[in-house]
């Protein structure tokens, strides 16, 4: 199962954990429910409205020790 992050591109290039989860909206829920207030966004994975430029779901699968593969998911505006 990968660990997720959700990166923010702006700035500093922040990257928040979404722990590991068993699939993409899983982690964009985790995010939602606790990072989603102090960030003051909440996202989905599902081509719901307005495609996020600035957030981006990052799944991280370790395929051999210090190897990590990264997957990029498009994040969307939840409201």
């Amino acid at each position: 199962m990968p660990y997720y992050v959700v990166r923010h591109l702006a700035g500093q290039f922040d990257e928040l954990s979404c722990l590991i989860q068993l699939e993409d909206e899983c982690a964009a829920m985790y995010f939602n429910i606790i990072h989603g207030a102090k960030v003051r966004r909440h996202f989905t994975t599902k081509k719901l409205g307005k495609q996020c430029d600035d957030y981006l779901l990052v799944a991280k699968d370790v395929r051999a020790p210090g190897q990590v593969e990264e997957r990029e998911i498009a994040l969307f505006d939840l409201i």
